[in-house]
């Protein structure tokens, strides 16, 4: 008999209290027996505080637990040496005689060995279905950028819809793997890692609410290989990357490309730059909803260069699109600031350099290690979040002048493969 059966034992037959362990700590809670009826329930007051037990004394094991809000039936006996208790409903929500009823198929099961909060369990893992775990996912308080909400809904969409409302735990290992197979021969090897990766983060997100799932079947994914789609661009080609930036008849666009080439910022970012995010009296930029939302919200130091950009941006957008609030502005979107910025397939068979938007933050990114910036002013010009566990990072503020010179020290690594091009 377990410690918790032989303490219940003795108590239960000799005082007015049992003991109830609770996170290493024992209570002592109230109990007492009688004729558990619908007039007898009636009767009970609820609590003022703490929880009161009352035992049938003809159906043992079944009971009724009053509360200071509640009046909830259950059944109570030990399995394989531990106690195990279960509710059966709250007092209104059924009635005693239904109570009763419940409880004596029960308490026949568990004389038999069967735990009705296991099953209880079963049945609720049998119940999530991949449209609720991606429910689940979507809810919980994790900051998510557009563009990562937007691929994981068109994942489920495209490529899962057919399993939203069955179980996960009816989704094995063989279907996921021929299922990624599937996408993959006619979507493509980035589609169906991307359509699996999303199933996973639904699925994992629901195993930390039904802790009985299975392991999530994408182990038996054999992922596609994937390059690099946004490679840094080599130094020795910065030159004739910039040769092609000038040479585009958008003079906005030119700026666009060149503003991320020397800042790194992401493409959204820079898209929806306004003129009151720019202080020219501190030469700082303000990204007020970068990607992981407003809590990551950054000021960023311009270089001098960058500051010579965005005065010609403004006096050319007050000639071309005056009293316009977008540092970039567009005639065509209908947000009014240039949307979707990517070279045509035109462009870049045209270029000597084709490259694409997240490509030239990767190469800013590239250039800061070249010149020799510390990997804490990196991340923290990248807007990326410092180590974690890293005791030192835990001190690190940023310093606007202090990064204002590492990225001066960026700008000056990287125009100096240009200035062939620059004619300077």
């Amino acid at each position: 008999m377990c410690l918790f059966s032989a303490i219940y034992s003795q108590y239960y037959f000799r005082t007015p209290y049992y003991l109830v362990f609770k996170n290493r700590t024992i209570y002592r809670t109230s109990m007492a027996k009688g004729k558990i009826n619908k007039t007898f329930v009636d009767n009970l007051e609820l609590r003022a505080k703490g929880q009161k037990f009352y035992y049938d004394d003809v159906l043992m094991g079944f009971g009724i637990r009053v509360g200071a809000k509640v009046k909830a039936y259950f059944v109570q006996r030990d399995i394989a040496g531990r106690t195990v208790r279960t509710t059966l409903g709250r007092h209104g929500d059924i009635t005693t005689t239904q109570a009763r009823r419940t409880a004596e198929g029960m308490l026949v099961d568990m004389r038999q060995g069967v735990n009705p909060n296991e099953r209880k369990r079963a049945s609720q893992v049998r119940s999530i279905t991949l449209g609720g775990a991606a429910d689940l996912y979507l809810a919980d308080n994790k900051l998510r950028a557009p563009k990562t909400i937007k691929s994981f809904h068109e994942a489920m969409r495209l490529h899962l819809s057919d399993w939203q409302k069955r179980p996960l735990a009816e989704i094995t290992r063989q279907m996921v793997y021929d299922r990624h197979r599937r996408i993959g021969a006619s979507s493509g090897k980035y589609a169906a890692n991307a359509a699996m990766r999303s199933f996973r983060v639904a699925y994992r997100r629901a195993m930390r609410q039904h802790e009985d799932l299975p392991l999530c079947p994408t182990v038996n994914v054999d992922w596609f290989p994937e390059q690099p789609r946004d490679a840094a661009i080599p130094a020795e080609q910065l030159a004739a990357l910039y040769k092609d930036i000038q040479a585009m008849p958008n003079a906005i666009r030119r700026d666009y490309y060149l503003l991320v080439l020397f800042t790194g910022l992401r493409r959204n970012s820079a898209e929806v730059m306004a003129w009151e995010h720019v202080d020219f009296d501190k030469d700082v930029l303000q990204i007020p909803n970068p990607k992981g939302g407003t809590t990551r919200a950054f000021v960023l130091p311009l270089s001098d260069y960058l500051v010579d950009i965005l005065q010609r941006r403004r006096v050319e957008n007050e000639q071309l699109f005056p009293g316009n609030a977008w540092v970039f502005p567009s005639a065509k979107a209908g947000s009014g600031h240039i949307s979707e910025p990517k070279l045509t397939p035109k462009e870049k068979t045209a270029m000597a350099v084709p490259f694409s938007i997240h490509g030239l933050r990767h190469t800013w990114m590239t250039a800061a290690n070249a010149a020799g910036l510390s990997q804490y002013d990196i991340k923290m010009l990248a807007n990326h979040s410092l180590p974690k566990g890293d005791v030192t990072a835990g001190y690190i503020g940023a310093h606007t002048e202090s990064l204002r010179a590492s990225q001066q020290r960026v700008t000056d690594y990287l125009r100096s493969y240009i200035i062939p091009a620059d004619g300077a």
